[in-house]
């Protein structure tokens, strides 16, 4: 069955068959653990409570739905242009503001079961995984691998560097990427600007690769997907100087 992953091209990337009648959205982020679906989808808002006091249970927390959060700063968005990828502006988004922030999801993706589960609902089996998120570094001037955002392997955390199974940071002068307290591989120039970053875990070739706003990050080596490590959460994490933001985040099947 041909893929029917690719539909055209914008200035932020290919349109995806994410609209496609078959998949099923989970639009949610309460919603990640409890729900099976091609589509995972995360909003901030900044009238949310990300974290959520343990005694609310309110249904829709985060952290009353599996996933762990610190105490993030909801940000409300503003500055942009209408639908223009060229004045993103600032959107609404999580942001970390002292050292060991950080937002954990369910670890619920990348195993057979959570694969099959996608594949009965696509009706073909989907090759990649893929990360896509609108990511900030508003301060990049350290060289901190474990500052960031990315898939955690089973079980881990994303304030752990060998738990990062496929993790963007800033060195202080390029993005990069890594796994597993691997050496870091250098992408573009970093900067404090709102990009679409893309992590993609290909199943047939074994090996990660990454985009900034629909470019290519070419990789010197490669970087190959860790075994025995799945399911995978999505995360992002703030160390001692770095400080990413977090935005509206898509993890899906193709």
């Amino acid at each position: 069955m041909p893929d029917p992953a690719v539909a055209s091209m914008t200035s932020w990337g290919p349109v995806l068959a994410s609209r496609a009648a078959n998949r099923v959205h989970i639009t949610k982020g309460a919603e990640w653990g409890h729900s099976i679906g091609t589509d995972y989808w995360l909003i901030p808002n900044p009238g949310f409570d990300t974290a959520g006091a343990a005694s609310t249970a309110t249904g829709d927390e985060l952290a009353e739905n599996g996933w762990t959060a610190t105490s993030l700063v909801n940000t409300a968005g503003s500055g942009a242009d209408f639908a223009s990828s060229a004045d993103k502006g600032t959107p609404n988004h999580f942001l970390t503001n002292a050292s060991a922030d950080l937002l954990k999801s369910p670890a619920i993706f990348g195993d057979y079961a959570h694969w099959l589960a996608a594949s009965r609902i696509l009706g073909y089996e989907p090759t990649k995984l893929i990360a896509e998120f609108m990511g900030a570094m508003t301060v990049h001037t350290a060289d901190e691998p474990r500052s960031g955002w990315g898939f955690v392997e089973d079980g881990g955390s994303p304030a752990t560097e060998a738990d990062q199974l496929a993790w963007i940071s800033s060195d202080g002068t390029n993005f990069q990427i890594a796994g597993n307290a691997g050496t870091p591989i250098n992408g573009a120039a970093d900067d404090a600007n709102w990009h679409l970053f893309r992590i993609v875990l290909n199943r047939l070739t074994g090996l990660v690769t990454w985009e900034i706003d629909g470019v290519s990050q070419v990789m010197a080596s490669s970087l190959a997907i860790t075994g025995d490590e799945f399911p995978v959460c999505f995360g992002f994490h703030a160390l001692t100087t770095n400080r990413p933001g977090l935005g509206m985040t898509h993890i899906f099947y193709e």
